[in-house]
Formats: C-alpha cells, sequence, structure tokens
C-alpha cells in the first residue's frame, strides 16, 4: 500500500524565513493621496506631413552601425547597385553562338535607349517643336509645321533643312514616325508639344500599350488623326486608353474584327467619344 504525501503550507513562519516555501507575500499597497488626480497621456495624432525620412527607414544601413566599416572594395561600390550586376558576375561565361548572339541583342537594344533619351539641354536650346522635330527627322521621319506646305524629311545624305537654333513660331502639326525604330523611352522627346494634330506610327514594331497610355496623355489636348496600323504588340487593352484623346476624330487599325474584345472595345471607344470614325484596311480573305 502506498501512502502519498501532501504538501503543507507553512503557518508558523514567514514566506522570507522558510527558504523551502513558494509562497511570496504580497506587496505593500501604497495608499494614494485623493487630491491627486490620474494623469491621461494624449496619443499625438499621426501627420504624414512630420514623418521624416528616417522614419521611414526601418533598419540601420550595416556600414552605419557600430564597429562596421567599408573596406577599400567601398571604391568599386556605389548606392544605387543593381541586382543584374551582381546577376552577371555570378552567371558563368557563356561564349556559345546563341549566348553571343543574345548579348548582341541586349546591348544593341541598350544603345539605341540610351540614345532616344530625353536630352534637356536639347529642348534648352532648341524649344520643345524644334527639338522633337530634330529628333524625328534624325530618325527617318518626318514632320509639318503650321502654315507650311511641305514636309521635312532627311535626304540620302540624311542632311535636311531645320533650325539649329530656336526660332519663334515654330509649332509643330504633323508628325510621321513610319517604320521608325522608336521606343518608349523616346516619347519622352515629345512631350509639351502645343498643337500636334496629326501622328503616325504605321509600322512602328516596338509601339505597345504602355506606349499607346502615354501617347494618349501627351495629346489628349490636340489630336485629331491617329495611325496605329501594322503594330503588332497593341492589345485591346491600349485600344481603350484612346478614350483621353477628346478631340480624335479620325483612327486608323488594322482588322479591329481580329477578336471580340478587340471588336467590343472599339464600339465603346466610339461610343465614349461620338465624333471618332474608326477606319481599317479592307480585308482580303483567302479563297
Amino acid at each position: 500500500m502506498f501512502k502519498l504525501r501532501l504538501p503543507q503550507i507553512c503557518t508558523k513562519f514567514t514566506a522570507q524565513q522558510c527558504r523551502f516555501c513558494t509562497i511570496k507575500e504580497p506587496k505593500e499597497l501604497i495608499a494614494k493621496d485623493p487630491k491627486e488626480k490620474d494623469v491621461v497621456e494624449v496619443q499625438e495624432k499621426y501627420d504624414p506631413k512630420k514623418v521624416t525620412k528616417e522614419d521611414m527607414q526601418w533598419r540601420t544601413p550595416w556600414h552605419q552601425k557600430e564597429g562596421q566599416y567599408y573596406s577599400l572594395l567601398r571604391t568599386f561600390y556605389t548606392e544605387d547597385n543593381k541586382r543584374s550586376l551582381l546577376q552577371s558576375l555570378q552567371t558563368p561565361i557563356d561564349l556559345s553562338p546563341s549566348s553571343i548572339k543574345n548579348w548582341w541583342a541586349k546591348h544593341k537594344e541598350q544603345v539605341e535607349i540610351l540614345s532616344q533619351s530625353y536630352l534637356p539641354e536639347r529642348n534648352q536650346v532648341l524649344g520643345n517643336e524644334l527639338a522633337a522635330a530634330h529628333f524625328i527627322v534624325y530618325r527617318g521621319g518626318a514632320v509639318k509645321f503650321f502654315n507650311q506646305d511641305k514636309w521635312i524629311k532627311a535626304d540620302e545624305n540624311e542632311e535636311y533643312d531645320l533650325p539649329r537654333f530656336y526660332e519663334e513660331g515654330k509649332i509643330l502639326e504633323a508628325i510621321d514616325c513610319a517604320d521608325m525604330n522608336i521606343v518608349y523611352e523616346g516619347l519622352e522627346n515629345l512631350r509639351n508639344l502645343k498643337k500636334v494634330q496629326w501622328l503616325s506610327f504605321n509600322g512602328c514594331e516596338r509601339i505597345d500599350d504602355w506606349c499607346i497610355d502615354k501617347i494618349s496623355n501627351m495629346f489628349s489636348h490636340s489630336l485629331v488623326y491617329l495611325d496605329l496600323r501594322n503594330c503588332p504588340c497593341i492589345t485591346d487593352r491600349g485600344i481603350g486608353a484612346l478614350y483621353k484623346l477628346r478631340k480624335l476624330k479620325i483612327l486608323y487599325l488594322d482588322d479591329f474584327l481580329r477578336s471580340t474584345t478587340y471588336e467590343m472595345t472599339c464600339l465603346l471607344l466610339e461610343e465614349a467619344n461620338p465624333h471618332l470614325e474608326i477606319r481599317s484596311d479592307p480585308v482580303v480573305f483567302e479563297t
């Protein structure tokens, strides 16, 4: 027969005198002065205007921590290092013909984007209108100014007749970018044009939905004619962004019956702009 021994509470000793006891004496209650009033802390209301850059920083950079410092490799480090640089350093060297071809294509694309980037110095010397004209004509396009009947385009020797300094009264009326290799970054050179009414991107294979959205924002106040034929990267999403062109009257597209959503977008666009007429080249069906 087993006997269980139950723990007993010490009655003769206090908790401080008995080291084997786990019971602690309650803390002494401090009497409060009835004259004293409870102080209520009022939390300050959040004001987004008072947020500083340090408040938005969720961690301290490692080189700013105590005991840390930059090594000699700081010479090759910048704050805006890109992930692609680290990825290229960790990628093994591939000298196969396909890899070299892909590298050369990416290199040419980067060079093209850099060559079409916006130059503030050019606009300061020529003004927005002439700067855009030089940008288009130099790359194989054509432009037309108000109160002029002829189009300005480069000849066989890549020479063209455009002023090299700012001239008052030179305002662009029409821009023809047909068959140009214009990219999204290059459209920034067409910003802040006052009265462009005619614009064509016929045959521009790199014009996509993002470009259409940017074009509709830049020329929403003046554009009347727009040609988007032979642009395979444009979908119904890009066509839907053209509702911003409030004065648009003629829109040229490829076969707008290519899909149900594309046709529906064109119908909604005409409903949003009653003065708009969407035209397309006749479709030839094979027999």
